[in-house]
C-alpha cells in the first residue's frame, strides 16, 4: 500500500480507501467486519461512509431486509473499527436527504448549522468516535448561505470534533465559491473533494482539478469503475449494475459492448479491467485516494494491488485509446 497527504493537511491516508456505500447489503451485515478487518490488512486506514449510507429505502435488493430494519453504514462500520483509534481515518458526510426524504429527483443538500451539528453528534455515536477525522459537505445546498455552512464546518475544526473538512459532488465553480468564502471569513478551508472521476467519466479533469490545484486540496475520486462499466462485460450484465442498485436502469446494450472494449484492451497490458481502472486513476496528476467499494474479499485484494502496480506511457496510451463514452457523469454519476 501507498500513502498520500491530503490536500494542505496534515492528515495521511491510504492511497486505495474502503467506501461502505452499500455496507448491510453486499457485503452482508454478519460480513462486514471481516472485510474491514482484510482491508486493515492489506494497508488501508481511510474509510469513507456517510449518514445517508446503507439503509436508505431506494438502498432495496432482494434478500435483505427491509430500510427500516438495517443498521446504517455508519453503525455496522463503527462496529467493525472499535478499538482502532488513530490507526485508522475515518471520513463521514452530511447533507444528502434522509430516509423518507430522499427525493426522486432534483439531489440538493441540507447544510444548515442546526442540521449539520445535529447529524454529527449522530454520526460520532454510530461510529462510537469522539472526533470525525474528515467530514464532508456531501452535496451542494443552494438554500442556505454559504457563510453558514463554511462556518460550521470551521467551527467544528475549531472544537475538535472534526479533524478538517472537505466537500462532495461540487462543481470547480461552486469549489472556488468555497474557498473563497472560507478565505474571507477566515475560516478553515476545505481540504479535500470527493467527485466522481474514472476513465469512462472525466468531465472534474477540465472543470474542478485546476480549482483544486490552485487551492491545495487533496482528490478522492468516488466510483473509480463507473458502477461496474469499468470491471469487465460480465460485471455490466450484471442485474444491479449501473444504477439499477439505487433503482434505477441498468446498462444499454451498447455500455456493455464498451465494457467488453475496457476488459480486451486492459488484458493487452496483462491487468484485470477493474484493476486497470483504478492503476489509471491512481496516477492521474490530482489523485490524492480512490474510494472503492469493494463487496468481496477478491475484489478488495485487487482494489489494493493497483497501489503497487504503475502504467508506463504506453499502457496509459492503451487503455486512454478505448471508447467507452467519457463525460457521461449524467449516466454514471450519484
Amino acid at each position: 500500500m501507498e500513502y498520500a497527504t491530503v490536500g494542505a493537511s496534515q492528515v495521511e491516508v491510504s492511497r486505495v480507501a474502503l467506501g461502505t456505500a452499500t455496507f448491510g447489503l453486499s457485503p452482508r451485515e454478519a460480513e462486514v467486519a471481516a472485510l474491514v478487518g482484510l482491508a486493515r490488512d492489506l494497508g488501508v486506514t481511510y474509510f469513507d461512509t456517510a449518514n445517508s449510507y446503507g439503509n436508505q429505502p431506494g438502498y432495496a435488493w432482494p434478500g435483505v431486509p427491509r430500510w427500516q430494519d438495517r443498521a446504517s453504514s455508519e453503525e455496522l462500520l463503527g462496529r467493525a473499527l472499535r478499538g482502532a483509534g488513530d490507526e485508522v481515518v475515518v471520513a463521514s458526510k452530511v447533507g444528502e436527504p434522509l430516509g423518507e426524504g430522499r427525493p426522486a429527483s432534483e439531489w440538493r443538500g441540507l447544510l444548515t448549522r442546526e442540521h449539520v451539528e445535529e447529524q454529527l453528534a449522530l454520526s460520532r455515536r454510530r461510529l462510537g468516535r469522539e472526533r470525525i477525522d474528515l467530514y464532508y459537505a456531501h452535496l451542494p445546498d443552494p438554500r442556505t448561505p454559504l457563510e453558514e455552512t463554511v462556518s460550521v464546518f470551521s467551527d467544528l475544526v475549531d472544537r475538535g470534533d472534526i479533524g478538517c473538512w472537505g466537500v462532495s459532488n461540487y462543481t470547480g465553480e461552486q469549489t472556488a465559491e468555497v474557498v473563497a468564502t472560507a478565505a474571507a471569513l477566515g475560516a478553515h478551508a476545505p481540504v479535500v473533494h470527493q467527485p466522481h472521476y474514472n476513465l469512462a467519466d472525466r468531465s472534474v479533469e477540465h472543470d474542478l482539478v485546476p480549482v483544486l490545484q490552485r487551492a491545495r486540496m487533496g482528490l478522492a475520486a468516488y466510483s473509480p469503475l463507473g458502477m461496474g462499466l469499468l470491471a469487465g462485460r460480465a460485471a455490466a450484465e450484471r442485474r444491479w449494475a449501473g444504477h439499477a442498485r439505487w433503482g434505477g436502469s441498468g446498462f444499454s446494450d451498447d455500455e456493455i459492448e464498451a465494457a467488453g472494449r475496457f476488459e480486451a484492451a486492459a488484458a493487452s497490458i496483462g491487468l484485470p479491467a477493474s484493476q486497470a481502472a483504478i492503476v489509471w486513476l491512481l496516477g492521474r496528476p490530482a489523485v490524492t485516494t480512490v474510494v472503492v467499494g469493494a463487496t468481496s474479499a477478491e475484489h478488495l485484494q485487487l482494489a489494493c494491488g493497483a497501489a503497487a502496480i504503475g502504467l508506463d506511457e504506453a499502457a496509459r496510451a492503451v487503455l486512454d485509446a478505448v471508447d467507452i463514452g467519457r463525460g457521461r457523469a449524467d449516466a454514471l454519476g450519484g
